[in-house]
């Protein structure tokens, strides 16, 4: 019957802010008597209301100010349709509609987009790693200065989806739901599986330690195995076969060698290690290989056996790694 009620919205602003007739509020009362869902209308704005504490910020409105700028703009007009009192009263009322509006959507845009607040949760790492077991049973290992975002509702989403900065390994708990990764243009997804995601400024490189996932980036795609990785850089996507067990030292701090020669290792150590930020070498031959691995082992005692393997000296002033004969 809302036709018949052509001002109702007029008349439930007037009733919020105090300013309605006793006529007016009797045509208020008839009208929410007429159905529920006028009622329930009716009750969910002044819920609004309420919540968004409009009626503090109302009072604060400086009706003189709002009034005299009405007068002026009202000089240039030949015929002034509306009393003084009743155009300021309309200001009142657009303020009084405005408000509630302008608290929804700003809600809605909080529910919606900020994590802790609504449907998204948070975690992020400073100087430590961190462990997090997701509501759907899969664990995600964070780095150091790190985060992610997911839903809350992880678990019963259509789509797991994890919004990543940084660097984590990720444990994924089977089911039917695809597990997605975002970070930064590259877009991971998989059903079951391990694999590690580092991202770092436009740069994504995605190793799979167990099972397979897909990775999608700038309209190209690639499908990973265990012991595949995929590097987005410069706006490509590369793939290559490695051991990417050792692309996740630093969350199961062991190294693995199969048939590598000392360039190569040192390579791995100085990824693995970020204080070594140079590499030299003062050696003649470096085609000798090693088989082997390293678990819970500092970088001094992993060199002081490389140094016995090969046969050379192998030195680390704090910031360069240098090899000699």
């Amino acid at each position: 019957m809302k036709e018949n009620y052509q001002n109702i919205d007029e008349l439930i602003v007037g009733y919020l802010t105090n300013d309605i007739s006793e006529q007016e509020l009797q045509t208020l009362h008839v009208w929410k008597a007429v159905s529920l869902e006028n009622r329930e209308q009716f009750d969910e704005l002044e819920r609004v209301w309420i919540k968004s504490g409009c009626l503090k910020t109302f009072v604060k409105i400086d009706t003189h100010k709002d009034w005299q700028s009405i007068l002026k703009k009202l000089k240039s007009q030949k015929q002034v349709s509306h009393s003084p009192k009743r155009i300021l009263l309309s200001v009142h009322k657009i303020a009084a509609i405005m408000i509630p509006f302008i608290f929804m959507v700003a809600f809605g845009f909080m529910y919606w987009n900020v994590p802790g607040f609504g449907r998204l949760s948070a975690l992020q790492t400073g100087t430590t790693i961190q462990v997090v077991t997701l509501p759907d049973g899969s664990k995600i290992t964070l780095n150091q200065h790190s985060k992610i975002i997911y839903p809350k509702n992880i678990a019963s989403a259509a789509v797991r989806h994890i919004e990543l900065s940084g660097e984590a390994f990720f444990e994924v708990t089977h089911n039917n739901t695809p597990f997605q990764v975002s970070a930064k243009q590259a877009i991971i997804e998989v059903l079951g599986t391990q694999f590690n995601v580092q991202q770092h400024n436009e740069e994504v490189l995605v190793s799979v330690i167990s099972g397979k996932v897909s990775v999608s980036a700038n309209q190209e795609q690639v499908e990973l195995s265990t012991g595949e990785r995929a590097q987005y850089t410069n706006g490509k996507l590369i793939q290559e076969s490695t051991l990417t067990v050792n692309d996740i030292f630093w969350c199961s701090k062991q190294l693995i060698f199969k048939q590598a020669n000392l360039s190569s290792i040192c390579k791995q150590l100085q990824s693995c290690f970020p204080q070594i930020k140079k590499i030299q070498y003062k050696v003649k031959d470096l085609s000798v290989e090693l088989t082997s691995s390293f678990k819970e082992q500092s970088l001094d005692e992993i060199l002081q056996e490389l140094e016995i393997h090969f046969d050379k000296k192998i030195t680390f002033d704090g910031t360069t790694l240098t090899v000699s004969d």
